[in-house]
């Protein structure tokens, strides 16, 4: 169950990336349609962000989607998470912009609201814990960011570390994301079937409180 008592922001996105090849998932299927719990995984992440703001997009091969709406096609041929990210930012309407994978069934939107709260003027709001561990598919980015991944991908870097030094970042330290989420459970993503196993029994324990 999700709350409803969440402050939807108007002038924010929340862009889905949905598009990656799943390859590692194996089976032969398509990771976003995967369930969970009764749902699939892209629908328990659009049910979330739905509390979060009413602009939602998807970025990933409409065909693959014909029942969703506002579906984009990546902008470059090369299936990575930045061209994602680049893919949903010039499509978007939003000066800021919520990228989240389709694979990270129990992220809280409590962290989310907490990083809306620290936009302030920065491009990049994203947590960072442990030995310096990023989660670029759960942060805040602005269309500032645009101009820099265009060069880098154009430049074959493609790595989402690499624009960050040409960003005005926020990190969300490990410390202020386990006031919200103490074993860090927003950042367990789905890559293997053992994940998807692993996510079903923490389930069937109630390991996980509804968001």
């Amino acid at each position: 169950m999700e709350h409803s008592n969440f402050k939807k922001v108007s002038d924010l996105t929340a862009i889905i990336l949905a598009g990656g090849k799943s390859s590692r998932i194996g089976m032969n299927k398509n990771k976003a349609m995967l369930e969970l719990d009764g749902k699939n995984l892209l629908d328990i992440i659009i049910s979330k962000m739905k509390n979060i703001t009413e602009n939602i997009m998807i970025v990933a091969p409409p065909q693959k989607y014909p029942t969703y709406s506002n579906v984009v096609p990546d902008l470059f041929p090369i299936r990575t998470p930045l061209v994602g990210i680049y893919t949903g930012l010039k499509a978007s309407t939003s000066c800021y912009n919520l990228i989240v994978g389709c694979d990270m069934p129990f992220v809280k939107n409590e962290l989310f609201q907490y990083m809306i709260e620290q936009i302030n003027s920065n491009d990049v709001i994203i947590p960072r814990y442990g030995n310096q561990y990023i989660e670029p598919l759960c942060a805040i980015y602005s269309k500032n960011c645009l101009e820099v991944i265009k060069k880098n991908i154009h430049g074959g870097i493609l790595s989402i570390r690499k624009i960050l030094p040409y960003l005005k970042v926020r990190f969300i330290e490990e410390e202020e994301i386990k006031k919200i989420d103490s074993h860090l459970n927003s950042f367990f993503n789905i890559n293997f079937v053992e994940d998807l196993k692993k996510a079903d029994k923490l389930i069937s324990k109630k390991y996980f409180k509804d968001d």
